[in-house]
């Protein structure tokens, strides 16, 4: 008689159609994990929008995808919105920085981010789990609910924090992912497993347990095969003409959206003809910049919102380059995208993203901020097309030889069984 499949738990505060990176690595992990032979519940918010976790959102549901179970809850609304659950959030960190441990009070608080209604009661129910596994220390409900369902249930707690921790340890980035509360999770968590080396080493720092991280890495879609079918390859669409680089992600300061957007003005003051495709949702931030552009940096600074994996490949295929120059990443799967196509990437030296891009070798760093550096960056690789070709090549080459969400299924399953036969 077989045994029965690892039953796991995946608890994250928001899941796809959400778009996000965390989102589709959780998906994408999900899938793997299912295709692997576990039994995978994942339990998750309603949010299909970032604005759902402060206005509130949808009914519980449940529905099989792609081999997983899929419990999605309500969000309950933010009272005042979302600049006072932002004014909380700084209150949070303030909290953090005062004498003696705050876990308790801040992890009481952290139910806001999102307010996600039933966490606690869908976990008990779930039966019996062998592992429990929870994701996103910056929307850390979902963390903080896997965390103490863990300990009820007797079963091993894992973490995958995709912690922000920003150019350094002392830094608001890093503040914001470093709480006391969130810092007794990883400390408590049987694993925290990260995406690479650099962010193991970062979180280290704050005293987890070397033995207790494991560096699983990512992994990257498959590139549509009808990409070249899109709209954006239509002679009359307007995106089609002309040069452009492309930016991907949400719009805010922090992801580097602003300095992207000055850094093409920069370039366009130089005399170079370039524009910037900025594909994803808007934060209130960049919004309110580009109201300030002249019409012409607006007509440069295009904003096309949130589009399928379709269109996102159609563009990034005829880009000149991709610019990521954010210090809130832990990643990046957005450079592999890029990378699929042989486009050559600009990022900035913060987060996670120098344990992705090697500088000079398959795209250019830059510190975060620095918009005369991504310009200048921007600039060598739309005048020096052998150099651009080659390190756009080189990042093909990488991910062809090290990002398969196979693999990263694998790494995953082998520490779950290895916390299994430790217990």
């Amino acid at each position: 008689m077989s045994e029965p499949a690892l039953h796991v738990a995946l608890v994250t505060p928001a899941y796809p159609p959400l778009p996000g990176g965390g989102e589709r690595y959780v998906g994408a992990l999900a899938r793997g994990l299912a295709a692997a032979g576990a039994q995978v519940t994942v339990v998750t918010s309603a949010a299909t929008a970032e604005a759902d976790f402060w206005n509130g959102v949808g009914d519980r549901s449940e529905n099989n995808e792609e081999g997983a179970r899929v419990i999605r809850l309500p969000i309950l609304p933010a009272a005042g919105g979302r600049d006072a659950l932002m004014r909380r959030r700084r209150m949070m960190v303030l909290l953090s920085a005062l004498p003696g441990d705050q876990s308790s009070l801040l992890a009481d608080m952290a139910r806001r981010f999102p307010a996600v209604d039933g966490f606690a009661e869908t976990l008990n129910g779930l039966g019996k789990v062998d592992v429990v596994h929870g994701f996103n220390i910056s929307w850390e409900h979902g963390l903080v609910a896997a965390h103490e369902y863990a300990r009820r249930a007797g079963v091993p707690f894992v973490a995958t924090p995709f912690a922000h921790l920003g150019e350094s340890a002392l830094g608001r980035v890093a503040r914001n992912s470093t709480m006391n509360h969130q810092l007794r999770l990883l400390r408590d968590a049987a694993r925290v497993l990260v995406l690479t080396r650099l962010e193991a080493d970062g979180l280290a720092r704050y005293h987890i347990r070397p033995e207790r991280l494991g560096v699983i890495g990512s992994g990257v879609d498959p590139v549509p095969a009808d990409y070249a079918d899109s709209p954006y390859f239509a002679e009359d669409h307007h995106e089609a003409r002309g040069n452009f680089g492309v930016y991907i992600g949400r719009q805010s300061f922090d992801k580097g959206a602003l300095h992207a957007a000055d850094a093409v003005r920069v370039l366009r003051r130089r005399g170079r003809d370039i524009a910037l495709l900025l594909v994803g949702s808007t934060a209130p931030e960049f919004e309110k910049y580009r109201r300030r552009l002249s019409p012409e940096d607006r007509a440069a600074i295009r904003t096309v919102g949130v589009l399928s994996d379709r269109d996102k490949h159609a563009v990034l295929s005829r880009a000149k380059f991709l610019m990521l120059p954010s210090r809130s990443d832990s990643f990046g799967i957005v450079l592999l995208e890029a990378w699929s196509h042989g486009v050559p990437v600009v990022a900035a030296r913060a987060g996670g993203i120098p344990g992705v891009v090697d500088d000079g070798a398959n795209g250019l760093l830059v510190p975060f901020a620095d918009v005369d550096g991504l310009a200048s960056a921007a600039e060598r690789l739309i005048t020096d097309s052998v150099f651009a070709r080659r390190i756009g090549e080189a990042g093909r080459q990488k991910v062809r030889a090290q990002y398969s969400w196979d693999v990263v299924a694998r790494r995953v399953l082998e520490q779950y069984r290895q916390l299994l036969e430790s217990n």
